[in-house]
This record gives C-alpha cells, sequence and structure tokens, in this order.
C-alpha cells in the first residue's frame, strides 16, 4: 500500500513550568498557534513539576524554566529519572553550557519569536523520531 500525500506530524503533549505569570502565557499562545502541540498543564514552580512527575504523568516535551524562586530548572531536570524532551526558556544566556550538558532539545532566551519557538518544537520533534535501520522503506 503506498501512502497518498504528505503524513500527519504526530500531535506531541506538552507542559510548562515558569514561576513567571506573563511567560506562562505567552508560551499557552505559542502552544496554541502549533498544530502539533497540546498542552497537558500549565505549572508555577518546580516544586510543583515535580509533584506533576511524581504521579506518573508524562509529556513528550516540557517547556521548562531555569530560574525559579523554589527550585530551578537545572535542578529540577537532575531530579526526574526519566525527563521528556526539555526546551530551556530562559532571560538568562549563561545556563547554555551546563544546559547542553543535561542533554536538552533546545534553549530559548526569553523573549523569543514564534518563529524561533518553532524551530524549537521542530528539533524535538526530529528528537522524538524513531531511527530505521538503513534501507528501511515505510512506503508499501
Amino acid at each position: 500500500m503506498l501512502l497518498e500525500g504528505p503524513v500527519s506530524p504526530r500531535i506531541l503533549t506538552c507542559a510548562i513550568i515558569d514561576d513567571d505569570e506573563i511567560n506562562r502565557l505567552t508560551l499557552q499562545h505559542c502552544i496554541g498557534l502549533t498544530d502539533s502541540l497540546h498542552l497537558v498543564a500549565s505549572l508555577k514552580g518546580g516544586v510543583e513539576g515535580l509533584n506533576f512527575f511524581s504521579l506518573g504523568r508524562r509529556v513528550d516535551v516540557l517547556f521548562l524554566d531555569v530560574e525559579m524562586p523554589d527550585l530551578n530548572g537545572i535542578e529540577m531536570m537532575r531530579l526526574l529519572p526519566e525527563p521528556p524532551e526539555v526546551i530551556f526558556t530562559t532571560a538568562y544566556e549563561s545556563f547554555g553550557m551546563e544546559a547542553y550538558e543535561l542533554n536538552i532539545a533546545d534553549y530559548l532566551v526569553k523573549p523569543f519569536s514564534y518563529d524561533r519557538f518553532q524551530q524549537a518544537v521542530q528539533r524535538v520533534a526530529e528528537r522524538l523520531q524513531p531511527v530505521l535501520p538503513a534501507g528501511v522503506d515505510l512506503r508499501y
């Protein structure tokens, strides 16, 4: 069977963890404009985020602020046994090296454009695609 036309992209579940309401609303707006994303939770801090994940909840991608008063994003990532794909969203460029050591998907410096947001989401989608052995053709 040959697939006709483009294959529709997978819908990625996502969550936001940011202590600033304006930043959460901005991310919610960007997610709402993106057909390939479905927002599951918008949380105010790292402790709330840990509680969310400790209940067995999972998402494909986490938009995570770095600087938060109760538990920062880097500390939170280190406490998660199986973190999702993470896109750090921060006003500070200085956390870049530490963030990449944690193997995050992307690093958005606030304020960021919707185009840059889409680029980060695309990077996550590519990281989540299964790797097929060489020579495998999905067309039938």
